[in-house]
């Protein structure tokens, strides 16, 4: 079988639910709108589905003007996708310290008003400096938005298939791949070989595989309902699964551009990693 780009997600809001499309424009940042935007507290911390299960169930979208997000009793909040003029504010995500630019009261509020806690929104700034983690990638800079620590999370079907045959071993229910929230999911591989390959590569593309995913209780939470179905779990199966070289819950592979900048990815593109 072909390996190829089996699907494509962004998530233009650190933490809210994502938004499958069949292609992107990838920049140096990752995928086109993935992680712009992120939800803070009146001091620039940044919100998680971590401490906040109930942010799945906020479902944006991407016209041609405007991110808008609808909440469960289908309200919406429209925001321009023109930057606004504003200085840029304190963000904090984990340790890191970044910048943001404020989206203004109107959104403060229909956020505030859905969180019922005093809230921000704040969008990645253009000259945006975020580096990605120098003491993994070296020489190599790179930089990313909201995201964790790196611009692209790579999955592979396989991989979730050999998961959820262990889950159904121990009568726990099967998993989508929406569990664990990645950009780019192939097809054609075997099982975990993202963790075995240091490339992902196409035609005018490479991606460095630079460090496993070690995941974290988010995964345990339905990205449909902002519920948990079984706590603990993939996380208990996936640290006694010995397909990484450390033990830990790993699924998926984080991974920056090397080559690619600028080019449109689609379902179906073929790829290898090696």
């Amino acid at each position: 079988m072909t390996s190829c780009i089996s699907s494509l997600h962004i998530y233009p809001v650190k933490s809210l639910a994502g938004i499958n499309v069949s292609r992107s424009l990838l920049t140096a940042e990752g995928l086109m709108h993935d992680r712009r935007w992120v939800i803070t507290d009146e001091q620039g911390e940044f919100m998680t589905q971590r401490s906040c299960a109930r942010m799945a169930t906020l479902m944006p979208a991407i016209d041609e003007h405007h991110l808008i997000l609808q909440a469960p009793d289908r309200r919406h909040l429209f925001v321009a996708l023109t930057p606004p003029e504003v200085a840029p504010s304190r963000v904090r995500i984990f340790g890191s310290e970044c910048q943001g630019l404020d989206e203004g009261d109107e959104a403060a509020r229909w956020l505030s008003d859905f969180f019922e806690r005093p809230v921000r929104l704040k969008r990645v700034p253009f000259d945006n400096q975020r580096r990605v983690s120098p003491e993994r990638l070296g020489d190599h800079v790179a930089h990313t938005g909201f995201a964790d620590g790196y611009p692209l999370l790579v999955a592979a079907t396989s991989s979730l298939a050999a998961l959820n045959a262990r889950l159904e071993a121990r009568s726990l229910p099967a998993l989508p791949m929406s569990r664990f929230r990645p950009n780019i999911v192939v097809e054609g591989t075997a099982a975990f070989a993202e963790h075995d390959s240091t490339t992902l590569a196409g035609e005018d593309l490479s991606l460095w595989l630079c460090k496993p995913c070690e995941r974290c209780r988010i995964t345990t939470i339905n990205q449909c309902s902002g519920e948990i179905a079984v706590p603990g779990e993939p996380l208990k199966t996936l640290t006694m699964m010995d397909h990484g070289a450390q033990a830990g819950a790993f699924f998926g592979e984080n991974a920056v551009v090397m080559q690619g900048i600028g080019q449109w990815l689609h379902t179906g593109m073929p790829i290898w990693m090696r």
